[in-house]
């Protein structure tokens, strides 16, 4: 994806923070800054101020960066029949030389020091984290190294055009895997079954066409395990479904490095007179925060129209978490921004891409929640997964 709208306010916030450029090893960054997102994690950015970009790289992730980004890509070897080494022993050359290539060995450089929540790009994969640092001042020991995690994470917040069209196709994707998916749903079948019949669902949609990475986790919990469903993660376990059950898929769905965050609650059978009202309660809940997303707006905002609804329903205590969070290069971070938060000090731009999920939570009984992906546009909020 070549995102000169990207590069553009890179650029700029470049200028704004008074640096000669970035180095940046996260996947996530890297996505930020190149629209290639690494595989195994062993990849480092080099974004210099005016230069071409330059991005050093394992040798077998080159056919999937050269698709991804414009930059300059430098492939090496982090492993080899050779001899035996570290990946950043052979990084260091490649890297030293990639930096003075653009004049910046002796430059004031932006780095990433603190935590950084990163989704799974394989079943494992290489995290420098604070090692980047100490690796810079051996690699390029002349450079000035200055902190810039909360101005990275300023510009995932706001979404190019390109990349809102990547998150589209993702939301996309998930929506044709829940509306199949959900036809599976029937009493005597356990959670990991409806779990695996969403994600077989997912991987076999023929709107993923043309994409070149996409995959999903998908989880259910039913009845009674419905309720944890307000904790940090979900959890699939082997409970048998049964008739009048409250059942909750959640999914975290993936195309190209671009997230999503989407859960449905289904009945199975005929809904009760306690659950059409918690479902009553969630739709108006939704609509009001909803109705209160347009740039300039304040997130606490969005989150108290929702949670005032639950409130005037006898739901407030039962509503355990936030109305959302900022979703797109990572699914499931609390403090990715936007927060939907009620103490959020986070106003609402155009281009911010979040989720909004009103729930109610009732230990031993069950939970409901409706999560949908959200953009915002001059027009107000723009819903990216309205099935």
């Amino acid at each position: 994806m070549d995102d000169l709208e990207r590069r553009e306010r890179i650029r700029e916030a470049l200028t704004d923070f008074r640096l000669d450029g970035l180095v940046c090893v996260s996947q996530t960054d890297i996505l930020l800054l190149t629209g290639y997102w690494p595989v195994m994690g062993a990849s480092v950015v080099v974004f210099p101020t005016s230069q071409q970009v330059q991005v050093v790289l394992p040798e077998d992730e080159m056919e999937i960066a050269s698709h991804s980004t414009s930059a300059h890509l430098i492939p090496y070897q982090p492993a080899s029949l050779d001899g035996l080494s570290t990946p950043l022993e052979k990084l260091s050359p490649v890297l030293k030389s990639a930096l003075a290539g653009v004049h910046l060995d002796k430059a004031r450089l932006g780095i990433r020091r603190g935590l950084c929540m990163q989704p799974a790009s394989y079943s494992s994969s290489l995290q420098l984290g604070q090692a980047l640092e100490s690796f810079l001042a051996k690699v390029a020991p002349d450079t000035k190294r200055i902190e810039c995690d909360a101005e990275l994470d300023l510009l995932k917040a706001t979404k190019t055009s390109a990349e809102l069209k990547l998150i589209r196709k993702s939301a996309a994707i998930a929506a044709d895997a829940f509306t199949r998916g959900s036809h599976t749903i029937e009493a005597g079948q356990r959670e990991s079954d409806v779990a695996a019949a969403f994600q077989h669902a997912f991987e076999t949609s023929q709107v993923a066409a043309g994409t070149r990475r996409f995959y999903a986790f998908f989880f259910c919990m039913s009845g009674p395990n419905s309720a944890k469903a307000s904790g940090a993660y979900a959890h699939t376990q082997q409970r048998v479904i049964e008739n009048g059950d409250l059942v909750l898929v959640h999914a975290n769905t993936c195309a190209d490095g671009y997230w999503t965050d989407v859960t449905r609650t289904y009945v199975v059978g005929d809904e009760s007179e306690r659950q059409a009202g918690m479902r009553s309660a969630i739709e108006q809940a939704r609509a009001a925060a909803l109705r209160s997303i347009r740039p300039g707006a304040r997130a606490r905002d969005v989150d108290a129209a929702a949670r005032g609804v639950m409130e005037q329903h006898g739901l407030g205590e039962a509503f355990r978490h936030s109305t959302g969070h900022g979703v797109g290069f990572v699914a499931a971070n609390p403090n990715a921004l936007p927060r939907i938060h009620p103490m959020s000090p986070d106003l609402l731009e155009n281009g911010m891409t979040f989720n909004v999920e009103p729930a109610a939570y009732f230990d031993g009984y069950g939970g409901m929640r409706h999560c949908d992906m959200v953009a915002v546009a001059d027009n107000g909020a723009q819903v990216l997964t309205d099935f």
